[in-house]
Protein backbone atom coordinates (compact mmCIF):
# COMPACT_ATOMS: atom_id res chain seq x y z
CA UNK A 1 0.00 0.00 0.00
CA UNK A 2 1.34 3.49 -0.55
CA UNK A 3 2.40 5.95 2.02
CA UNK A 4 -0.21 8.38 2.72
CA UNK A 5 -2.48 7.93 -0.03
CA UNK A 6 -6.01 9.71 1.51
CA UNK A 7 -6.17 13.04 1.58
CA UNK A 8 -7.60 15.11 4.75
CA UNK A 9 -10.87 17.46 3.79
CA UNK A 10 -9.78 21.07 4.06
CA UNK A 11 -10.43 21.93 8.10
CA UNK A 12 -11.27 18.02 8.99
CA UNK A 13 -11.57 19.72 12.35
CA UNK A 14 -14.16 22.19 11.30
CA UNK A 15 -17.51 23.21 13.38
CA UNK A 16 -20.86 23.19 11.26
CA UNK A 17 -23.50 25.50 12.02
CA UNK A 18 -27.83 25.81 11.68
CA UNK A 19 -29.01 28.96 10.12
CA UNK A 20 -29.21 30.53 13.45
CA UNK A 21 -25.53 30.69 14.08
CA UNK A 22 -25.75 27.64 16.73
CA UNK A 23 -23.18 24.63 16.65
CA UNK A 24 -25.11 21.82 14.48
CA UNK A 25 -25.24 19.31 17.32
CA UNK A 26 -26.16 15.47 16.27
CA UNK A 27 -25.98 16.72 12.39
CA UNK A 28 -24.76 14.21 9.80
CA UNK A 29 -22.58 14.97 7.29
CA UNK A 30 -23.14 12.05 4.13
CA UNK A 31 -20.78 11.68 1.73
CA UNK A 32 -21.13 10.44 -1.64
CA UNK A 33 -19.37 10.09 -5.33
CA UNK A 34 -19.06 13.59 -7.01
CA UNK A 35 -22.75 14.61 -8.91
CA UNK A 36 -24.19 11.58 -7.94
CA UNK A 37 -26.38 9.71 -4.99
CA UNK A 38 -23.78 6.95 -5.05
CA UNK A 39 -22.33 6.93 -1.04
CA UNK A 40 -18.83 7.03 -1.16
CA UNK A 41 -16.57 5.90 2.13
CA UNK A 42 -14.31 8.02 3.87
CA UNK A 43 -11.57 7.08 6.44
CA UNK A 44 -9.54 8.17 10.27
CA UNK A 45 -6.56 7.69 9.01
CA UNK A 46 -5.04 8.79 5.65
CA UNK A 47 -3.82 4.66 4.97
CA UNK A 48 -7.63 4.91 3.73
CA UNK A 49 -7.77 1.19 5.64
CA UNK A 50 -11.56 -0.31 5.09
CA UNK A 51 -10.95 -2.94 7.50
CA UNK A 52 -9.85 -0.75 10.27
CA UNK A 53 -10.47 3.05 9.35
CA UNK A 54 -13.52 3.26 8.00
CA UNK A 55 -16.19 5.97 9.00
CA UNK A 56 -19.96 5.28 9.34
CA UNK A 57 -22.04 7.16 6.66
CA UNK A 58 -23.29 9.53 7.21
CA UNK A 59 -21.46 10.84 10.50
CA UNK A 60 -23.22 11.68 13.08
CA UNK A 61 -21.58 15.57 14.90
CA UNK A 62 -21.13 15.91 18.01
CA UNK A 63 -22.83 18.11 20.46
CA UNK A 64 -20.41 21.16 19.22
CA UNK A 65 -21.26 20.26 15.32
CA UNK A 66 -17.75 18.83 14.92
CA UNK A 67 -16.95 15.14 13.34
CA UNK A 68 -15.80 13.01 16.39
CA UNK A 69 -13.55 11.36 13.86
CA UNK A 70 -10.41 12.92 11.56
CA UNK A 71 -11.94 12.49 7.93
CA UNK A 72 -10.32 11.56 4.70
CA UNK A 73 -11.08 10.76 1.12
CA UNK A 74 -9.54 8.61 -1.17
CA UNK A 75 -8.90 9.17 -5.02
CA UNK A 76 -12.21 10.15 -5.82
CA UNK A 77 -14.15 13.17 -6.22
CA UNK A 78 -16.52 13.55 -3.74
CA UNK A 79 -20.20 15.35 -2.61
CA UNK A 80 -21.04 15.87 1.02
CA UNK A 81 -24.37 16.94 1.91
CA UNK A 82 -24.98 18.59 6.09
CA UNK A 83 -27.78 17.57 7.91
CA UNK A 84 -29.54 18.58 11.17
CA UNK A 85 -30.69 16.31 13.86
CA UNK A 86 -34.05 15.39 11.64
CA UNK A 87 -31.88 14.18 8.71
CA UNK A 88 -33.22 18.04 6.72
CA UNK A 89 -30.37 19.14 4.54
CA UNK A 90 -28.84 22.19 5.06
CA UNK A 91 -26.34 22.51 2.58
CA UNK A 92 -24.79 20.74 -0.29
CA UNK A 93 -21.10 20.89 -2.00
CA UNK A 94 -20.66 18.93 -4.66
CA UNK A 95 -17.37 18.66 -7.05
CA UNK A 96 -14.71 18.44 -3.73
CA UNK A 97 -11.41 16.69 -5.05
CA UNK A 98 -9.95 14.18 -4.02
CA UNK A 99 -5.84 13.19 -4.62
CA UNK A 100 -6.08 11.33 -8.19
CA UNK A 101 -7.92 14.60 -9.75
CA UNK A 102 -5.21 17.03 -8.17
CA UNK A 103 -2.47 16.81 -10.73
CA UNK A 104 -4.94 17.50 -13.58
CA UNK A 105 -6.60 20.16 -11.65
CA UNK A 106 -2.89 21.76 -11.09
CA UNK A 107 -1.98 21.40 -14.61
CA UNK A 108 -5.02 23.34 -16.00
CA UNK A 109 -4.44 25.99 -13.57
CA UNK A 110 -0.74 26.28 -14.79
CA UNK A 111 -2.01 26.78 -18.41
CA UNK A 112 -4.89 29.18 -17.95
CA UNK A 113 -3.73 33.02 -19.04
CA UNK A 114 -3.56 35.07 -22.10
CA UNK A 115 -1.98 33.57 -25.80
CA UNK A 116 -0.39 34.72 -28.28
CA UNK A 117 -0.29 38.57 -27.02
CA UNK A 118 1.99 41.91 -28.14
CA UNK A 119 4.09 44.56 -27.16
CA UNK A 120 2.32 46.59 -23.99
CA UNK A 121 0.43 43.73 -22.45
CA UNK A 122 -0.15 43.70 -18.80
CA UNK A 123 -0.41 40.70 -17.20
CA UNK A 124 -3.23 39.92 -15.01
CA UNK A 125 -4.12 38.48 -11.66
CA UNK A 126 -5.85 35.69 -13.04
CA UNK A 127 -2.97 34.55 -15.44
CA UNK A 128 -0.88 31.88 -15.13
CA UNK A 129 0.49 31.51 -18.41
CA UNK A 130 0.96 34.27 -21.16
CA UNK A 131 2.37 33.09 -24.28
CA UNK A 132 3.65 36.42 -26.08
CA UNK A 133 4.06 37.09 -30.09
CA UNK A 134 6.83 39.03 -30.53
CA UNK A 135 7.18 38.25 -33.85
CA UNK A 136 6.56 42.45 -34.46
CA UNK A 137 10.29 43.38 -32.79
CA UNK A 138 11.18 43.67 -29.31
CA UNK A 139 8.46 43.47 -27.39
CA UNK A 140 7.50 44.54 -23.74
CA UNK A 141 5.38 42.91 -21.35
CA UNK A 142 4.38 44.50 -18.18
CA UNK A 143 3.64 42.87 -14.43
CA UNK A 144 0.99 44.12 -12.23
CA UNK A 145 1.82 44.75 -8.73
CA UNK A 146 3.55 42.15 -7.26
CA UNK A 147 1.34 42.96 -4.06
CA UNK A 148 -2.01 41.96 -6.01
CA UNK A 149 0.14 38.88 -7.49
CA UNK A 150 -1.34 35.21 -5.89
CA UNK A 151 -0.30 32.65 -7.98
CA UNK A 152 3.05 32.27 -9.87
CA UNK A 153 3.68 32.89 -13.46
CA UNK A 154 5.08 31.66 -16.40
CA UNK A 155 6.20 34.15 -19.14
CA UNK A 156 6.34 31.97 -22.76
CA UNK A 157 7.62 33.91 -25.92
CA UNK A 158 6.81 31.87 -29.04
CA UNK A 159 8.34 34.63 -31.15
CA UNK A 160 11.69 35.46 -32.84
CA UNK A 161 12.56 39.13 -31.20
CA UNK A 162 13.24 39.52 -27.40
CA UNK A 163 10.51 39.73 -24.97
CA UNK A 164 11.33 42.68 -21.84
CA UNK A 165 9.48 41.68 -18.83
CA UNK A 166 9.09 44.65 -16.50
CA UNK A 167 7.85 44.90 -13.09
CA UNK A 168 5.29 47.46 -11.77
CA UNK A 169 6.49 50.70 -10.25
CA UNK A 170 9.41 50.06 -7.72
CA UNK A 171 8.27 46.49 -7.88
CA UNK A 172 12.02 44.11 -9.01
CA UNK A 173 12.49 40.90 -10.22
CA UNK A 174 15.23 39.54 -8.66
CA UNK A 175 16.20 42.52 -7.57
CA UNK A 176 16.15 44.19 -11.16
CA UNK A 177 13.97 46.52 -12.78
CA UNK A 178 13.78 44.23 -15.54
CA UNK A 179 14.66 40.58 -17.41
CA UNK A 180 14.44 40.00 -21.24
CA UNK A 181 13.92 36.69 -22.67
CA UNK A 182 15.66 35.71 -25.55
CA UNK A 183 14.29 35.52 -28.40
CA UNK A 184 12.52 32.26 -30.03
CA UNK A 185 13.65 29.56 -32.41
CA UNK A 186 11.76 26.34 -32.94
CA UNK A 187 11.53 24.34 -31.63
CA UNK A 188 12.80 26.27 -28.30
CA UNK A 189 10.49 28.27 -26.79
CA UNK A 190 12.41 30.39 -23.80
CA UNK A 191 10.25 30.93 -20.59
CA UNK A 192 10.48 32.25 -17.53
CA UNK A 193 8.24 31.52 -14.20
CA UNK A 194 7.86 33.87 -11.50
CA UNK A 195 6.55 34.10 -7.95
CA UNK A 196 5.66 36.90 -6.28
CA UNK A 197 6.88 37.83 -2.69
CA UNK A 198 3.09 39.34 -1.89
CA UNK A 199 4.81 42.79 -1.69
CA UNK A 200 6.86 44.29 -4.06
CA UNK A 201 9.24 41.66 -5.43
CA UNK A 202 8.88 39.06 -8.16
CA UNK A 203 11.80 35.97 -7.81
CA UNK A 204 12.55 33.71 -10.68
CA UNK A 205 11.46 30.28 -9.99
CA UNK A 206 13.54 29.04 -13.80
CA UNK A 207 13.93 30.39 -16.33
CA UNK A 208 14.61 28.75 -19.97
CA UNK A 209 17.03 28.27 -21.82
Amino acid sequence: MALYPGVPLPDPNIQFFNSSGQPLAGGFLQFYLAGTTTPVDTYSDSDLDPMTHANPNPIELDAAGRSPTPIFIGPVGIKVVLMDADSVTVWTRDEIEGWNVFPQTWSTLLTEGASDVTTGYTVLDTDRLVTVDSSGGATTINLLAAGDATQPLTIKNLGTNTVTVTPDGTDTIDGLTSFVIAAASSPTFPSIMLASDGVSAWWILASHP
